[in-house]
C-alpha cells in the first residue's frame, strides 16, 4: 500500500506545479493522482495534458469539456485506454446519445458517458443508454427528492446488470439500513445499489454492511453520509479481506500529508479505494465474478465522485 500512496503523493505534487495557473481547485488534482496511483498507471505529464487538448478540441463553446472537468476525464481515460483519440470521439458520441434520450447536459451525464464507455466497450451502447434511462426513471420513482443527476453514472452501472429486482433488492437494504442507523438521502441510495449488485443472500450482505458501519465507529472515524458508498464495497469483499486498521493507517498518513490535511472526507474515501483496488489482486477474489463486480463499482464510484467534485468547483468559481 504504501508505495501507492507514495506515488499518489509524487502525482499530487507534480500536478500542482504543473497546473497551478489551470486547475483552481486542488480536489480535482487529488482526483486525477488517485486514478494514476490507484490504477498503478505510469503518469506521463505530456500524454496527459494531450488528451486533455484532445477532449477540450471536440468540446462545443459552453461544453463543461472546456472546462477543469477536461483534466479529470483525461485521466480516466488515460488510466483505461491506449488509444485515447478515438476514445475521446466515442466519448463524445455516447454523451450526445445520452442528451437525446433526455439525460440532462451537464458533468453527470459525461461521468456517466465516462462508466458506460468503459462497460459497453465496442458494443451497442444506445440500448444500454435506454435501459439507463428507465433505471434512471425507477429510481426517481421510488425517492423523487433525491434522486438527482448525480445518479446518472449509478443508473448507467446498474443497466449494465440487467437484473429485474434490482429495484426491489435496493428498497430492502435502503429500510433495512435506515432501520440500523444510517440516515436516509442520496448517499444511503448509492449504498444500497451497490450491495444490491451482490449475489449472496441479502440478509448476509446487509448484515456485513452493519459491521463494517460499526467498525468505523470502533477505528474512530466518523460514520459520515459521505462514506456509505465505500462502506458498501468493503461490505462486498469476504470478511476476513478487510483489515480496517490498515485502512486507518492511510487515513491518517492522508491527514498528516500538508496537501489533504483539510480535506479528510476524500482521504478516507480514497484510503478505502487505495485498500479495495487493492485486495482485488488477490487470488481469492481475482478468480471470482466478486472481482469484476467491484472493479466496475469502482468506476462508477470514481466518476460520481468527479463529478461532484467537478460540479462544486464550478459552483465555487462562478460565485
Amino acid at each position: 500500500m504504501n508505495h501507492i500512496i507514495d506515488n499518489y503523493i509524487q502525482i499530487f505534487e507534480q500536478l500542482k506545479k504543473e497546473l497551478k495557473w489551470k486547475v483552481s481547485d486542488r480536489k480535482i488534482l487529488m482526483m486525477i493522482a488517485s486514478l494514476y496511483a490507484m490504477n498503478q498507471k505510469e503518469f506521463q505529464f505530456q500524454r496527459f495534458l494531450q488528451i486533455a487538448d484532445e477532449i477540450k478540441s471536440h468540446a462545443g463553446s459552453f461544453s463543461y469539456m472546456k472546462t477543469e472537468s477536461r483534466y479529470t476525464a483525461a485521466a480516466i481515460l488515460d488510466v483505461n485506454y491506449e488509444d485515447t483519440e478515438n476514445k475521446v470521439s466515442s466519448l463524445f458520441a455516447i454523451y450526445e446519445n445520452m442528451i437525446k434520450e433526455k439525460f440532462n447536459r451537464g458533468i453527470f451525464s459525461y461521468a456517466a458517458a465516462l462508466v458506460l464507455l468503459k462497460i459497453a466497450g465496442a458494443n451497442d451502447y444506445h440500448s444500454l443508454i435506454v435501459q439507463a434511462k428507465e433505471t434512471h426513471n425507477a429510481m426517481k420513482k421510488e425517492h423523487p427528492f433525491i434522486t438527482s443527476a448525480e445518479d446518472y453514472p449509478l443508473a448507467v452501472l446498474l443497466a449494465s446488470e440487467n437484473r429485474e429486482d434490482v429495484i426491489q433488492r435496493n428498497e430492502y437494504f435502503y429500510d433495512q439500513l435506515n432501520q440500523n442507523g444510517f440516515y436516509k438521502g442520496n448517499n444511503l441510495q448509492f449504498l444500497s445499489h451497490i450491495l444490491s449488485l451482490s449475489d449472496e443472500k441479502q440478509e448476509e450482505i446487509l448484515a456485513r454492511t452493519i459491521i463494517v458501519f460499526d467498525i468505523f465507529k470502533e477505528q474512530g472515524i466518523k460514520q459520515k453520509a459521505t462514506y456509505y458508498p465505500v462502506m458498501g464495497m468493503l461490505a462486498l469483499l469476504p470478511e476476513k479481506e478487510v483489515n480496517m486498521e490498515m485502512i486507518r493507517d492511510v487515513f491518517d498518513r492522508l491527514n498528516q500529508e500538508k496537501h489533504f490535511k483539510w480535506q479528510k472526507d476524500i482521504n478516507l474515501i480514497f484510503a478505502v479505494s487505495f485498500y479495495v483496488k487493492n485486495r482485488l489482486k488477490h487470488p481469492n477474489i481475482t478468480e471470482t465474478s466478486l472481482y469484476t463486480t467491484i472493479e466496475t463499482i469502482l468506476q462508477a464510484q470514481q466518476a460520481a465522485l468527479a463529478g461532484s467534485i467537478a460540479a462544486t468547483a464550478a459552483a465555487s468559481s462562478s460565485n
